[in-house]
């Protein structure tokens, strides 16, 4: 005999149960056909009792009587209704009697409860007793009620096995059957039901008196997944499992079977089939006494919500026998079961997690019970907190498997998710964690990623600035979507983009075009720290933030984005180049958090500068020199500067071009490079300030003085006597003029310098940057990078190859 259980999605539309009729009609074996309520009828019979305590019953009665006669008059031909409609009538009258009742008396006992929550199924049976025998389906009706016996509270009764079998001795296993799950009498002949997912027991129930070949619990899931489907997007299909797997994944929080199912088929090694009705030819989960070998270590990730963690600790637990007793005793007392529990070595606390709706019996109970103790100081006060979850990675193949714990640590770890307990038992079947519950979305995907989809890795971007670097960097990404996923195995999403006033975000990830509309659709915010709230609130796993501004105020963020193990890839140079306690401080913290901080587009664009000079530190070079042209802009301005066309013009023409900032202030007033320079002797292991760069002005004293942009062109175009002399007498002397960074003798100096035809500067043309690097391994002759070190798109793809380094390191 089969036996075979649909849930209140299976029956809970006419096209459902009619897929419930093709896969019953043709099984060549007899079976129990176990059905639950339809979907929503038993939430809406508890709200029936607690409504009639009121008298405020009548609207839900309705409800379930139009839900039940509906679905008896679509199911059924006018000539076959009468069963079923004088059933849902008799019913209907019963539960006005007990609503009057609960009314009259103003009291709802578990007992009464349990009669109104029983109710569900007993219609749904009927009704698709009726259907099954109108399609020709041979079956007869048996009710749970006379055959199941369940002791203890009347809402979440427990089935007596020995008395349960006694009477399923009488039932014709060559004959089929249909009964109502859920529900039960007891000893006294007083209707009892089965709690949550008390018809899946049923089924079992049966299966286990029967000895039934299989059973089958169907609903609207492709078997156990290895995942909670609403908080991890591409979850897998868990083909089998044992009953121990199937039992930890069902106890933490996987719905599609409920943990006291599985001991009684567990007991008879009954086979457990979890099957979709919607798609009945697949082939879902098996659970059954596994023999064969399987390779996978980790089955499945689930996770336990509204859970309190309580914490008694004191000197006076250590040494002291008989603590641990009095604390679960306590607890007992107060009704409270314990989920998990850790203890120091010291014995000096005791750490448990209990469910948050039992954490006021609990304190209660524990400070009665060491209220002496606490007063006397020995036990500290009860440490109590809430809002957490339980984390549980599932399989038995776990046993035995080195490093596995380390992984889950490192991974949660690396996303700022911090752990709050642990605890794994000696079956090393389950390894559980206690974490915030804000962090439950990001933690599974973190764990279930790192372990079932370690092929691809999301990365979630948050791109601020939209200038024109930023818009580089956006097409850049977009045009590398495809090849990163199929060449390097990663996923970019563009989650946010935010410019200086607006800010988009999805989640899921921005489409190219929902980007370009940001000035349109974008939500204002009000400061940069209400930015930097939305990106830490969006709690995504392997998170970015790209800076791709000039901003002070957005690079005085990074600090805040390291604390929440947010990686920054920036071209942005004013962190680089800020005050040295805090430019030591922003390593430190990227570093302790386990951070990458990438900056290479700071100095030379694109070009392997910084990257260049960590490498040569790390093989244990030092460098003594450094001499440079890193301003793209400022080589590009005098490059074209020959004294016909005004200089004024030609920066204009720069910063069109996009190789100078938004201010050309900055460039020409030697900020810029001084700052490249700075970041360049930081890297190279020496200890500056900003303050420490000696710059040589080259621009008139009007020049320097104007408050804005305009004013600057003003000036420079007043003082285009002042450029022709400079460039005239560099002529004279066949030089060219360049402004020179260099590093000699640990003292810091940028300047204009008239350099002559033998330097390897003279031929440095456009916007080409130069960086020699001397050595103790590079000299006399210097290491030399060169390449464009200017404009928007050879820094934007800087800025990418900065991320994909992270990215690929988050692996």
């Amino acid at each position: 005999m089969d036996i075979i259980k649909f849930g209140g999605s299976s029956v809970g539309s006419v096209e459902n149960l009619q897929k419930v009729r093709e896969i019953v009609k043709n099984r060549k074996e007899p079976f129990v056909m176990v059905v639950s309520a339809f979907s929503g009828v038993t939430n809406l019979l508890q709200q029936l009792g607690e409504k009639a305590l009121k008298n405020e019953y009548l609207e839900i009665l309705e409800a379930l009587k139009e839900r039940h006669i509906t679905m008896a008059k679509e199911l059924l031909p006018i000539d076959k209704q009468t069963n079923a409609l004088v059933h849902i009538q008799q019913t209907l009258l019963k539960l006005e009697t007990l609503c009057h009742s609960v009314y009259d008396l103003g009291e709802l006992s578990s007992r009464t409860q349990a009669r109104f929550l029983s109710q569900g199924e007993l219609l749904s049976s009927a009704i698709i007793f009726e259907y099954l025998k109108h399609e020709n389906t041979p079956l007869s009706y048996l009710p749970s009620q006379d055959y199941l016996v369940a002791e203890g509270d009347y809402t979440n009764a427990i089935i007596d096995f020995n008395a349960t079998q006694a009477r399923c001795k009488n039932i014709d296993t060559q004959t089929n059957y249909i009964a109502p799950g859920y529900l039960a009498k007891n000893s006294q002949g007083q209707c009892v039901v089965l709690g949550r997912g008390g018809s899946d027991y049923t089924a079992s129930v049966y299966g286990y008196c029967l000895n039934a070949n299989r059973i089958e619990l169907w609903s609207d899931v492709n078997g156990m997944q290895n995942a909670h489907p609403q908080l991890v997007k591409n979850t897998k299909v868990i083909s089998q499992m044992s009953y121990e797997e199937a039992f930890e994944m069902s106890y933490f929080g996987a719905k599609v079977i409920y943990p006291p199912a599985i001991r009684p088929a567990m007991e008879k090694k009954i086979p457990v089939y979890l099957l979709n009705t919607l798609f009945p030819t697949d082939k879902g989960t098996k659970i059954y006494a596994l023999t064969e070998e399987r390779t996978d270590k980790i089955l499945g990730v689930s996770t336990l919500s509204d859970i309190s963690m309580l914490t008694v600790s004191g000197i006076g637990l250590a040494g002291t026998k008989g603590s641990a007793r009095r604390v679960f005793q306590a607890l007992e007392q107060a009704n409270v079961n314990v989920i998990l529990i850790t203890q120091s070595c010291s014995e000096q606390s005791i750490c448990f997690a209990i469910k948050t709706a039992d954490a006021p019996a609990a304190q209660a109970s524990l400070e009665t019970e060491f209220a002496t103790e606490i007063s006397h100081g020995q036990i500290d006060p009860l440490s109590v907190s809430h809002q957490h979850i339980i984390l549980a990675l599932i399989g038995d193949n776990m046993k035995h498997q080195t490093g596995l714990s380390g992984k889950v640590f490192r991974a949660l770890g690396n996303n700022g998710i911090n752990i709050q307990a642990i605890a794994q038992g000696a079956s090393e079947r389950n390894i559980s964690v206690v974490i915030d519950a804000k962090d439950e979305h990001k933690a599974v995907n973190v764990v279930h990623e790192q372990f079932f989809q370690e092929i691809t890795k999301k990365i979630h971007l948050f791109v601020i600035g939209t200038g024109n670097v930023g818009k580089q960097f956006l097409d850049i990404v977009y045009h590398q979507q495809d090849y990163c996923k199929t060449q390097h195995k990663v996923e970019l999403r563009v989650v946010a983009v935010a410019n200086s006033s607006k800010v988009l975000f999805n989640a899921d990830g921005l489409h190219q075009e929902e980007v370009a509309s940001l000035a349109e659709k974008g939500v204002p915010y009000t400061d940069t720290q209400a930015l930097a709230d939305l990106i830490i609130w969006a709690n995504r796993r392997n998170s970015i933030v790209v800076d791709n501004t000039a901003s002070a105020a957005i690079s005085s963020l990074y600090p805040t984005f390291f604390k929440h193990s947010i990686s920054v890839a920036t071209c942005n140079k004013i962190a680089g180049s800020s005050a040295l306690e805090n430019y030591n401080q922003l390593m430190n913290l990227a570093k302790d958090k386990s951070c990458d901080f990438q900056y290479e587009t700071t100095v030379g664009a694109a070009l392997p500068i910084i990257k260049t000079i960590q490498n040569l530190r790390l093989s244990g070079d030092a460098i003594h020199r450094i001499e440079a042209v890193v301003s793209g802009s400022l080589n590009f301005i005098f490059n074209h500067y020959c004294g016909t066309t005004p200089f004024a013009k030609v920066v204009k023409i720069a910063q069109e071009e996009g190789y100078t900032e938004p201010d050309p202030r900055m460039d020409l007033g030697g900020v810029d490079v001084m700052r490249k320079l700075l970041i360049l002797a930081r890297e190279a292991g020496y200890q500056k300030e900003l303050t420490d760069v000696h710059f040589e002005s080259f621009l008139p004293e009007e020049a320097l003085q104007t408050s804005t942009v305009a004013d600057f062109y003003a000036a420079l175009e007043a003082n285009e006597p002042f450029f022709q002399d400079l460039y005239i007498e560099a002529e004279k002397k066949g030089a060219k003029l360049k402004v020179v960074a260099q590093l000699l003798n640990t003292e810091l100096k940028v300047s204009l310098q008239e350099v002559q035809p033998d330097s390897p500067f003279y031929h440095l043309d456009g916007k080409d940057n130069i960086v020699a690097l001397y050595t103790d391994i590079y000299t006399p002759e210097p290491l030399v990078v060169k390449g464009a070190g200017a404009g928007a798109k050879v820094t934007a793809s800087g800025v990418f190859s900065d991320v994909m380094y992270i990215a690929n390191r988050k692996k």
